[in-house]
């Protein structure tokens, strides 16, 4: 028995896949739209030595998910994407990374994870997948922590009208109020991260091991959650602005929130 190592590290709010493209003289293919993948012959040019069997695939959400690389490998790997002017946040990646591993039988027939009972056969797409899901989750890991820390400062400011106190510190009502409206536009644009990407629904057998990992990492149900949770922040923020006690007040506190939240929404939405 083998075992098909992956780890996966959120390494930056986005990841600029078309200037890596260029770089590395990757044709970029009409249908190709989440991740760009760097396979065997790419990564033996990377680490000057044989590579068989690895692969790295870039996601533009900002997450790298590594195939059978040890830790020194991942940090030459990193170093290299440094070279080609790549912004990369290690408190991100410290912070949010996960790891998954595939038994590989001798007959070439591959369990998504150790103790699962059902048996694939072993090829390039289950590698693909498995990486795609591993690298959604994480995303979904960083947007889950990211979320609840805001909720947790929204939930003060509720806690203070309740006690009947109306004039909190105005600015950092408009952080935590700007917070949320980039949030929201992220949930937006994170809808597309449940997708089964096109490639993934030309058999059924990949439709299926996309659909029973997506169901081991609990895709699904977090994203329900985090959709809950918006909607909790929604509540909040909303019902924090109705009891704003002057209008030239709050005009000035939604003007705030504006040019706190213009820049980053900027960013998320190119």
């Amino acid at each position: 028995m083998e075992k098909v190592i992956l780890n996966t590290y959120k390494v930056a709010t986005r990841l600029p896949l078309a200037q890596i493209a260029l770089f590395i003289k990757l044709r970029q293919d009409v249908g190709w739209k989440e991740y760009i993948k760097f396979d065997c012959a790419d990564i033996e040019k990377i680490l000057k030595y044989a590579s068989e069997n690895k692969a790295v695939y870039l996601y533009k959400y900002g997450c790298i998910t590594f195939l059978n690389f040890n830790q020194d490998e991942i940090s030459i790997f990193l170093e290299y994407l440094r070279t080609l002017f790549v912004d990369l946040d290690y408190e991100l990646m410290s912070k949010f990374n996960e790891n998954h591993e595939m038994v590989l039988s001798r007959e070439a027939y591959v369990n998504l994870w150790e103790g699962d009972e059902v048996k694939f056969p072993y090829q390039q797409d289950v590698d693909d997948i498995a990486a795609t899901v591993l690298a959604k989750s994480t995303e979904l890991y960083k947007i889950e922590t990211e979320l609840s820390e805001v909720l947790d400062e929204a939930g003060t400011f509720i806690m203070q009208l309740n006690k009947g106190h109306l004039s909190a510190n105005s600015k950092k009502v408009a952080s935590t109020l700007a917070k949320s409206i980039r949030f929201k536009y992220r949930s937006i644009e994170s809808v597309r991260l449940l997708d089964r990407p096109s490639e993934f629904k030309k058999t059924i057998e990949s439709r299926q091991i996309f659909d029973k990992l997506s169901e081991y990492f609990e895709l699904n149900e977090r994203y329900a959650a985090l959709s809950n949770q918006m909607d909790i922040l929604d509540s909040i923020t909303g019902d924090y602005l109705s009891f704003g006690s002057k209008q030239s007040e709050r005009r000035l506190l939604l003007f705030e929130i504006l040019l706190l939240a213009s820049f980053p929404l900027l960013h998320i939405l190119s």
